[in-house]
């Protein structure tokens, strides 16, 4: 079979569409982008699950530890992460990444200098703290938490 040029070149840009989305699992996102994960970060997946929600912790021989908490329902309600480095927070938060940038920068422009950074939006929640390669965060959307499951319970 014989493919024309023109066929070849209007699927280069959707291939690479493709190739360039995020890999980690996305606030708010499908759970099957773990496995994506835990190839980009080079990593060892481990599934917790219980009877609200299971716990996805990917963790990386750089010892970064990435948790994606998965409702029964297959959408990640929660991210939270430990290591050396903050992850790429633009593919972990997704479409919540400009809310938490904003609010990010608001809060850094009142408050100048190195803190814990506690953002507490409608639907958004990130809280990172930690000191020089001890970092950790975490970061929930309270909607879209699990009947009877704590905020707590993203850690």
């Amino acid at each position: 079979m014989k493919i024309s040029k023109r066929v070849f070149s209007a699927a280069i840009p959707f291939l690479l569409f493709f190739v360039s989305l995020p890999s980690f699992a996305v606030l708010g996102g499908d759970e099957s982008s773990v496995a994506a994960d835990t190839a980009n970060m080079k990593a060892t997946v481990k599934v917790t699950p219980g009877d609200a929600f299971a716990v996805h912790e990917i963790k990386a021989s750089s010892r970064q530890v990435v948790r994606e908490y998965v409702s029964p329902a297959g959408r990640v309600f929660g991210v939270a992460w430990e290591g050396s480095s903050i992850p790429d927070l633009q593919q972990l938060l997704g479409t919540y990444f400009q809310q938490y940038s904003a609010a990010a920068q608001a809060a850094k422009a009142g408050h100048p200098g190195r803190r814990p950074l506690n953002i507490q939006l409608p639907g958004l929640v990130v809280q990172t703290s930690g000191h020089m390669r001890s970092l950790h965060g975490r970061a929930f959307d309270p909607s879209l938490l699990p009947q009877g499951v704590s905020s707590d319970a993203v850690r």
